[in-house]
């Protein structure tokens, strides 16, 4: 008996099962069954199952809410993105036309008070070689351009052109080896020749050991080497060397014009310049 209960307890369980319902329904059916004992143990079991139910439920609406609020604000954030970036490239272009303008006006200024005949001109190349330092620029023989004329910046000498296309120049900056520009000391009237060096900064050449120099002595041309017009600023003695021989001192220079800095120039002859005040 017991090993037939062991192997059929599945199927008597769900016998009884199926019987008690069918007792307890038969007997609500004939009106004798005044209480039900099944109902409100099922509530109380299926409780906690609602209550689970409910707050799962209530948890993937939440998780469905904020899915669409995160999705709002990452479509968002990546308008704002793009918004930032207009911006900024915006300010960029303002900010360079800003600049732009600054030197074209100081350009203007020092242009109202030479006579006609200087030439405004772009900077469109620089030199890649070491040896020789040069800029082109986007005026030629076709703008009024000359081998010869003087190229100068607001705040000083630049150079000199060497060569001239119809529509293009090129320039020979004071910062090469091979330039020359006569220059005089502004406070003792010391004369030199300031050129650029292949191993150091540009020096000034020449000046005797018995000249009053000294360091933070400003550098002007001197109008006599027949390109620069004279009072344009080349530069400042930054070191003063005098050796135990020899009849020269050793006069180490700091140009106005940074060459690599120059976007916009004029170009004029030196027989028309009036010298800045």
């Amino acid at each position: 008996m017991l090993a037939f209960v062991r192997r059929n307890q599945v199927l008597l369980a769900s016998f009884l099962c199926v019987l008690f319902s069918l007792l307890i329904l038969s007997a609500a059916a004939r009106g004798r069954l005044q209480r039900d004992p099944i109902g409100p143990l099922l509530l109380e079991l299926m409780r906690p199952l609602q209550i689970g139910a409910q707050a799962t439920v209530a948890k993937l609406k939440e998780i469905q809410h904020r899915y669409g609020t995160f999705r709002g604000l990452a479509s968002e954030n990546e308008r704002l993105r793009g918004r930032i970036t207009e911006l900024e490239a915006e300010r960029n272009r303002l900010l360079e036309v800003e600049a732009t303008s600054l030197r074209l006006r100081d350009l203007l200024e020092l242009r109202s008070q030479l006579p006609a005949g200087s030439v405004t001109a772009a900077v469109i190349g620089n030199s890649a070689s070491t040896w020789f330092h040069s800029f082109v620029l986007d005026k030629g023989s076709a703008d009024g351009v000359l081998k010869g004329m003087a190229v100068v910046s607001p705040v000083g000498a630049a150079g000199q052109v060497v060569a001239v296309t119809s529509r293009s120049a090129k320039v020979l900056l004071v910062t090469d080896p091979h330039s020359g520009v006569d220059v005089i000391v502004q406070r003792s009237r010391a004369r030199g020749i300031v050129s650029g060096s292949l191993d150091s900064a540009p020096i000034m050449k020449y000046v005797k050991r018995s000249e009053d120099i000294q360091e933070g002595d400003r550098l002007i041309t001197s109008g006599l080497d027949g390109t620069f017009p004279k009072g344009l600023l080349v530069g400042t003695v930054a070191k003063v060397r005098k050796k135990s021989f020899g009849l020269f001192q050793y006069v180490e220079v700091a140009l106005a014009v940074d060459p690599s800095r120059i976007e916009e120039v004029l170009v004029v002859s030196p027989e028309i310049i009036q010298p800045k005040k």
